[in-house]
């Protein structure tokens, strides 16, 4: 495995730790807030519509920037906007960090998927099945972290803002 690759891997890696990690600690959230099923519906939308208006500005931003120094930024901007959901004070705060986590999702996928494909070109072999089993490894594994946390009562402000950091 070359070094673009290794490090491509990671990111993918890294990219479904972080949406691994929030989705264990949305009932935290949820109670936190005192969220109807409704609101807290309603802050689930807002990811998609985040990503969906940000991705079109994401391979201009790695076209200006380079695609390396893009996928970086995003996956470090992803990662703390993982803390944001559980900083939230109020619902109206709670639908603006999710459309700021979905859109810093949303460009990360973008950018690290096209940055995938280069890798796959350079090494002349397909490889993106493999990053994107290495996205539901990331996932699964910090999935398992979230749920013991959740097990163990750790307040989601502390386990985000520890896992924002780690990644």
């Amino acid at each position: 495995m070359t070094s673009p690759h290794r490090a491509i891997a990671a990111v993918f890696a890294v990219h479904g730790a972080v949406a691994g990690t929030l989705a264990t600690r949305l009932p935290w959230i949820q109670d936190r807030l005192d969220l109807s099923p409704t609101v807290l519906g309603l802050a689930l939308l807002c990811p998609s519509v985040g990503a969906f208006t940000a991705m079109p500005t994401a391979s201009r931003v790695a076209h200006r920037i380079g695609e390396r120094r893009t996928v970086r930024l995003l996956i470090a901007a992803w990662c703390a906007a993982l803390t944001l959901p559980a900083l939230a004070p109020a619902p109206g705060w709670l639908f603006a960090a999710m459309l700021l986590f979905g859109a810093t999702a949303g460009m990360s996928d973008v950018v690290m998927n096209a940055h995938g494909v280069a890798v796959e070109r350079e090494v002349r072999r397909p490889v993106m099945s493999g990053l994107h089993g290495l996205w539901c490894v990331g996932s699964l594994a910090a999935g398992g972290a979230g749920i013991a946390a959740a097990h163990a009562r750790i307040d989601a402000r502390l386990h985000l803002g520890l896992v924002a950091v780690v990644l």
